[in-house]
């Protein structure tokens, strides 16, 4: 979860600013919350030049009604750190201002993961079962088989229209010739 810089506003007396903290120490993007104890006023909020290049804010000027807190996000730029500097928070235009010194840190070393426990059964060999898994027949024709026996349904009926067209004995020799060899060529296919 971000952190927040929490700055009270209008709380001892009109426009005053009254930072909780007057350093402040972080290694990610942050809020600001102000909050206004008094009458609607305007704060203003900027950045010197140190933070200017690591520190991006929502607007300057922002106005803050009576009893409300408005936040402002700060978003930190992850690749210049580590950079100091200071913020200042302004009212009755320039009447009053609060300075809070601003250190931006590298992120602390990753703590280390706590180790995860592993049931003693984990360890121990499982059994393994003697049964073999079914295997199923290949009852389905494939593909490849029902398409070349439709092939050669089709050209075993041009052969014989063929022949009984022409009404010669020696093609019809030739068709039953054909016809064998188109017969032990689908039983070859279908047997493998």
């Amino acid at each position: 979860m971000a952190q927040t810089l929490s700055v009270d506003v209008n709380r001892g007396s009109v426009h005053s600013i009254e930072p909780q903290v007057r350093q402040f120490e972080t290694s990610e993007s942050f809020a600001i919350a102000l909050t206004n104890h008094g009458s609607a006023t305007h704060v203003h909020i900027n950045v010197d030049d140190g933070l200017a290049r690591a520190i991006s804010l929502e607007g300057g000027n922002h106005f803050i009604e009576a009893g409300r807190t408005h936040r402002i996000e700060a978003t930190v730029d992850q690749r210049s750190r580590p950079v100091s500097g200071r913020l200042k928070v302004v009212t009755g235009y320039g009447a009053e201002t609060a300075v809070i010194d601003i250190s931006l840190i590298p992120p602390e070393a990753t703590p280390e993961k706590a180790p995860v426990e592993v049931d003693e059964r984990l360890s121990k060999p499982q059994p393994h079962s003697r049964e073999q898994p079914s295997r199923q027949t290949e009852t389905a024709v494939p593909l490849r088989a029902v398409a070349a026996g439709a092939l050669v349904l089709l050209s075993l009926s041009f052969v014989v229209i063929g022949a009984l067209i022409a009404g010669n004995p020696a093609v019809i020799l030739g068709v039953g010739i054909v016809l064998l060899g188109i017969a032990g060529a689908a039983a070859l296919v279908y047997s493998s």
